[in-house]
């Protein structure tokens, strides 16, 4: 029994096999972690992208119409994809700063969500508008579900918003 005990411990054969047994589940899990972070954070890039070029695009017009908006929200799709578009929501709105301080929503558009009453309440930070002007307020949301994100953390959903002040005129209106 002695001599098998020590023929065994010195037996280097399968070593290799053992090692590689123990590593590879790491090195698979860190690889494919590893991809899932990078497209998370490729998802939340285009959220972040598709807020701000839809203010930058609804702030450098003087008014908008339906066909005008509805070419915004196209490319918020386009900037979007190969995400499924479904997943994506994007409500853009003019908020108006009255010259007492007050701010209101003067107008609001939604794609796949539903848009803001005109007149309602809206807080704006600290600065952002100017009396007598308005702000148009971007805000976006998508459903990421990734494969891996399924079993480890389920869905998440990647928000952002975003200012920006009209460019040419104090107020963007909203023409039908």
């Amino acid at each position: 029994m002695k001599y098998k005990t020590k023929s065994f411990c010195r037996n280097k054969d399968g070593v290799a096999a053992i090692e590689f047994a123990i590593i590879a589940p790491v090195m698979l899990t860190l690889f494919f972690g590893a991809v899932e972070l990078s497209d998370g954070l490729l998802v939340d890039r285009k959220v972040t992208v598709v807020a701000s070029s839809i203010a930058d695009l609804v702030s450098q017009d003087t008014q908008i119409d339906n066909a005008g908006m509805a070419d915004i929200f196209k490319a918020a799709e386009a900037v979007i994809v190969p995400y499924n578009v479904a997943d994506l929501t994007v409500r853009v709105s003019s908020i108006n700063v009255e010259t007492d301080g007050t701010t209101d929503v003067g107008w609001s558009d939604g794609y796949n969500t539903s848009s803001y009453a005109p007149g309602t309440n809206f807080a704006l930070p600290n600065g952002i508008g100017a009396p007598g002007g308005s702000v148009i307020v971007t805000e976006v949301s998508f459903t990421y579900d990734s494969i891996l994100g399924q079993i480890i953390v389920g869905t998440l959903t990647l928000e952002d918003q975003f200012f920006a002040r009209p460019r040419r005129v104090l107020r963007v209106e909203r023409v039908i």
